[in-house]
């Protein structure tokens, strides 16, 4: 996780002063516009520049960790008495991710605007894993049978007949707007029954088992 936020000028003075005293933290690189620093146990990166900050317009201080590296007491230190500091606070990256207990193989994921989706397909022929968008985008959609990656990496046996992972990545602007990010998301499982008239239900037919066809309809 990284969050990044500004200091000015007294904070800055304030927090190297308390950073070059305080025995969880190791100091260097320090000069009157920049540090660097590494605390509780070398679990959290800290870095502040301001001219760097200044030439490419963003932010002058960022604080980098695992928070799941973290105990809840680190936690608790670290926004009191290094993320307190800073103004203009907020993430750069947002993981969102839902389990569900459903074979979401047979579900389609849509998004209201046109993004890019590459499918990958296991053994017996279903979909294992989907991808919507690209990874250098500010969202990023993975959807996947967690039950058997879970399977594959780490040889552990899921006990549920299913366990399908939905993962959200947000970055840049995309994060300060994580909470709609799921407006123009729709996952779905088609019905090609559901059309009354027989050349509907073979087109939906075609259009669920040859996603290729998609590009091919007519506006």
């Amino acid at each position: 996780m990284t969050i990044v936020g500004n200091l000015n000028r007294d904070n800055a003075q304030a927090l190297s002063k308390f950073m070059s005293v305080e025995p969880q933290i190791r100091l260097w690189d320090i000069l009157q516009t920049k540090f660097k620093a590494k605390a509780l146990q070398e679990k959290v990166y800290i870095e502040y520049d301001k001219v760097k900050a200044d030439s490419w317009d963003r932010r002058n201080m960022r604080i980098e960790f695992n928070p799941n590296k973290l105990t809840r007491d680190e936690m608790i230190w670290l926004k009191q008495n290094i993320i307190s500091y800073m103004e203009d606070d907020g993430f750069t990256r947002i993981d969102l991710a839902f389990d569900f207990e459903d074979d979401l193989s047979n579900y389609y994921a849509m998004t209201d605007k046109a993004v890019k989706k590459t499918v990958f397909y296991g053994r017996d022929g279903k979909p294992e894993t989907k991808y919507f968008g690209v990874r250098d985008s500010d969202r990023f959609i993975r959807i996947y049978n967690k039950k058997q990656e879970r399977k594959d990496n780490a040889d552990v046996e899921v006990m549920s007949d299913h366990l399908w992972r939905v993962e959200i990545e947000l970055k840049r602007d995309m994060v300060d707007y994580w909470n709609d990010c799921f407006n123009d998301l729709h996952i779905l499982k088609p019905d090609w029954t559901s059309p009354e008239k027989l050349n509907e239900q073979a087109m939906v037919y075609m259009l669920i088992h040859e996603e290729d066809k998609w590009g091919e309809l007519n506006k």
